[in-house]
């Protein structure tokens, strides 16, 4: 089982959408999204969560970390620590206050429309990569 099949099933065996279980776990439903595909939408390659993300969910769901570890099978790469620093320009920052002040309601359009845009994204590169090919 790989981490997003996990969140899937906990989710469901526990009525909860994507909105409630990243709220759960101080994620986002995006996030949450891209983790239960397994796909980076920017790269269209396999999404690798962060150690802390899983710390994070095996918290939310009342289990430690060497458990949830236990569960995942050897196809699911972890990365331990992420060296490189994200640059946030005063736009991005200004998008993060306006969208904290938003309701879980707030939060989750805008989370929608951010998916339907990568999405997009995703099929144009996948589109130019089969015209190039």
């Amino acid at each position: 089982m790989n981490i997003g099949e996990f969140v899937f099933q906990y989710r469901k065996e526990h009525g909860l959408s994507m909105q409630a279980f990243g709220d759960l776990c101080g994620l986002s439903r995006a996030y949450i999204s891209i983790l239960e595909k397994g796909i980076n939408p920017t790269t269209g390659k396999a999404f690798i969560p962060t150690i802390e993300t899983l710390k994070k969910i095996a918290e939310s769901t009342n289990s430690n970390l060497d458990s949830l570890l236990a569960m995942l099978d050897g196809s699911q790469s972890v990365i331990l620590n992420s060296l490189i620093p994200i640059e946030v320009t005063p736009t991005e920052k200004e998008h993060i206050k306006k969208y904290r002040q938003l309701d879980a309601d707030g939060k989750e359009e805008i989370d929608d429309i951010i998916d339907v845009k990568l999405a997009k994204l995703q099929r144009k590169a996948e589109a130019e990569e089969a015209n190039c090919g």
